[in-house]
């Protein structure tokens, strides 16, 4: 008998092509993830020029401690001092206490705002900052900025505040509030501005009104019916005045002539008299 050959198996079937999602299919992305993506990696380039660490007790009005920042100057613990700004001049005529009460005010101010706290810090160029010796076993110096944790900017709040004075030692563009306290800043600058118009389009609105109503007044009402009825009782009243009403003069003509009774002799003597 014949033998017959073995068969080959099938080939596998090819595997099912995946659906082409929209982005594969070259569809644009949602405008609001495009800009969230975007917002997302301005943030982290932000925050990757910022270190952030726990502030300590603060020193006097302009510097504060941080401690465990080996990674950033090569020693645990830091002076942060806040740049741009300098302390308070004494005022004039103010004598040693009211000026020292002054600076520990300032003080105060900057230890409710930092200490014990996570801040956000970014130290000024190098060129600016304090000269330091190599063999100084002391803390560093570092001048620069600060931020609180939520993104407000500490060296320009205390000056707006007025516990400090602005001095300028260098330039940074970060130097404002960052963060959500910038998003919130720019929100209330716009409802100001919106404020702003909304009072400005109502003034307008009042001044033309006003424009309206002297116009009206300029004008003039025309005399209806009882204007006219009034008129014309007066016009009577006036006639009347002028011929007596209808009636005679009221004067009496005397006669010269006439001989006076005795009464009327005696009453002309007593006027004499």
């Amino acid at each position: 008998p014949a033998v017959l050959a073995p068969q080959e198996p099938p080939p596998p079937p090819p595997p099912a092509a995946a659906e082409a999602t929209p982005s594969e299919e070259g569809a644009p992305a949602a405008p609001e993830a495009a800009a969230a993506e975007e917002a997302k990696d301005e943030t982290k380039e932000l925050l990757d020029q910022l270190t952030i660490a726990m502030a300590s007790e603060v020193i006097d009005a302009r510097t504060f401690e941080i401690r465990d920042s080996a990674a950033k100057t090569g020693k645990k613990i830091i002076h942060f001092k806040l740049g741009n700004t300098r302390d308070l001049e004494r005022g004039a005529g103010a004598s040693d206490e009211e000026h020292e009460e002054k600076a520990e005010a300032s003080k105060e101010a900057l230890s409710k705002l930092v200490a014990k706290q996570m801040v956000w810090w970014k130290a000024a160029p190098d060129e600016h900052q304090p000269a330091t010796d190599a063999d100084d076993k002391g803390p560093a110096v570092v001048l620069g900025d600060v931020w609180l944790i939520d993104g407000r900017h500490v060296n320009s709040l205390l000056v707006k505040e007025g516990h400090l004075a602005q001095e300028e030692h260098y330039h940074s563009e970060l130097a404002k509030d960052i963060l959500s306290a910038a998003a919130d800043k720019e929100k209330k600058d716009s409802y100001k501005k919106l404020e702003e118009a909304l009072k400005e389009s109502e003034r307008e609105k009042r001044k033309i009104a006003e424009q309206k109503l002297e116009e009206e007044k300029l004008k003039g009402e025309p005399i209806g019916f009882a204007g006219w009825l009034g008129l014309g009782v007066l016009l009577v009243i006036v006639l009347g005045a002028l011929t007596n009403f209808g009636r005679g003069s009221g004067k009496k003509k005397v006669n010269l002539n006439r001989k006076r009774s005795a009464w009327e002799s005696f009453w002309a003597k007593v006027k004499g008299a």
